[in-house]
């Protein structure tokens, strides 16, 4: 990536046969993250967990036949949510698996990622479930258990996220004094 590229310097060694290789070589700054390593094996498993339970409760939701579907500005949030969901995972997959000096490029990469992508998921998730209120109290007249089994499903994948959420914010990531 363009962002990472000044972090980097290219150096050339010689390869196993003889010919000159270009190598990449970290020249940037180090961060490490407040918490110790047993606290971040800890956050790792556990937000492994719940995203894991929450791209299941936010996938199986889009399976309940109900008549929402119907509105298609309604939905539109559902729809939307996949991004950030894509995103938070793949942050979440990237988190350290122990404590070390960590790149600029994996701290962005993962904690980054992971934070600017549960607060978007979860507005995304609030205004979808915003809507499903209103469609429920001014729309709703019949085979009203498939709105309110889509409507608890989306609660309990925010709620998934705001426990992710709540769950990093004691984790800062420090620049490291070397």
């Amino acid at each position: 990536m363009r962002k990472y590229a000044d972090d980097y310097e290219i150096v050339y060694e010689e390869g196993k046969k003889g010919k000159e290789k270009q190598v990449a070589v970290y020249k940037g700054q180090y961060y490490e993250v407040n918490v110790e390593e047993a606290h971040l094996v800890n956050f790792r498993r556990i937000s492994v967990l719940v995203i894991f339970t929450v791209l299941l409760l936010h996938i199986g939701s889009g399976f309940v036949n109900h008549r929402e579907t119907l509105f298609r500005f309604l939905e539109l949030p559902y729809a939307i949510a996949f991004l950030p969901l894509y995103f938070l995972v793949v942050g979440v997959l990237r988190l350290p698996r122990e404590k070390r000096k960590l790149r600029r490029d994996e701290v962005d990469l993962s904690f980054g990622r992971m934070k600017k992508s549960s607060y978007s998921f979860l507005i995304i998730l609030l205004v979808g479930l915003l809507g499903n209120i209103v469609f429920l109290v001014l729309l709703a007249k019949e085979a009203v258990w498939q709105e309110y089994l889509y409507f608890a499903l989306q609660a309990l994948a925010a709620l998934g996220t705001f426990i992710i959420i709540r769950f990093q914010k004691p984790i800062e990531v420090l620049v490291c004094e070397d």
